[in-house]
């Protein structure tokens, strides 16, 4: 019998039972729905550019896109200059458009931040834009349904940081000649909130910041605050995950943390930004990014 972490002795049971992984049934029935989602991915072709910045998109569902539009809203046109190098789907391996819902290891489900960072950084840039969709709902430093971000996990059945580094160099490769990793963005933390106490989830998140660092150089990183309302009124251990993900530029140069607008989330739920609200977290965190590179359009 495998002994306990460290961090799982400081977890309550409780939390573990309701927060941890799922009944093996469960997680059976959830990848095979995985699979079919990602057999009917499709997405839509496009010419690559001469010229990309490149924009790896990391965490769990508000990163992997869960916004919901409002009544009466309409999702906006694809930008034509911001693409995506996709993590699954019928055309893996081919640099398609940057539609909402995303292609990340499964397809998202709603709208997500990277779209509006994407099309801001193209105006910014005059650069075409490949967003790399790299995230998975319901995931964590913790190990938890066989998934993991933690870089030290080897026993996860996937671990989100190898796939991470993987897809990212691949996309690299694809842009070609003069790509370069403009920027990491991240949103999570929601899942680790009631399985990972604050000190290991900085220690982890740490070791995720330096260890993607080390293979593609001093990237911008953005870190996007969870969403307040869920922050406030969700399981009580979410303001010290919060507080990790605040003072991260405390401890990474050109690293940014970006509070999440109020009052945005998705109907009945407070865990998801609403489709406004991921639109509003883009422009945030590209304003972040903008600041943190100077305002000069190609730098890094």
């Amino acid at each position: 019998m495998q002994e306990p972490t460290l961090d799982q002795t400081r977890i309550p049971e409780c939390d573990l039972r309701i927060h941890g992984d799922a009944p093996v049934r469960v997680q059976r029935i959830i990848r095979a729905k995985d699979a079919v989602k990602r057999l009917l991915a499709a997405g839509t072709v496009v010419e690559p550019a001469d010229r990309y910045s490149v924009v790896a998109v990391l965490g769990q569902s508000n990163a992997h896109g869960a916004g919901m539009p409002g009544v009466g809203g309409l999702p906006p046109q694809p930008d034509p200059r911001v693409h995506q190098w996709p993590g699954c789907g019928r055309r893996r391996g081919r640099i398609l458009l940057a539609e909402d819902p995303l292609l990340h290891e499964i397809p998202g489900a709603g709208v997500g931040f990277a779209t509006s960072f994407g099309s801001l950084l193209a105006d910014h840039t005059g650069d075409a834009v490949l967003l790399v969709p790299s995230a998975r709902g319901d995931t964590a430093f913790h190990q938890k349904n066989g998934y993991s971000w933690d870089p030290a996990n080897r026993s996860a059945r996937v671990n989100l940081y190898d796939l991470a580094v993987r897809q990212i160099g691949n996309a690299l490769t694809a842009a070609g000649t003069g790509a370069h990793l403009a920027a990491i963005l991240w949103h999570q933390g929601e899942s680790d909130v009631p399985l990972t106490p604050p000190d290991v989830y900085r220690d982890r998140l740490d070791a995720l910041i330096t260890g993607l660092r080390g293979r593609f150089g001093e990237v911008p990183f953005i870190l996007g605050q969870m969403v307040p309302e869920e922050i406030v009124t969700g399981h009580p251990k979410y303001p010290g995950i919060a507080a990790v993900h605040a003072t991260t530029p405390d401890r990474h140069a050109v690293c940014a943390h970006v509070p999440g607008p109020e009052g945005m989330h998705n109907p009945g739920e407070t865990i998801h930004y609403n489709a406004a609200g991921q639109r509003v977290l883009g422009r945030a965190m590209f304003e972040a990014y903008r600041d943190l590179v100077g305002g000069v359009p190609g730098s890094q």
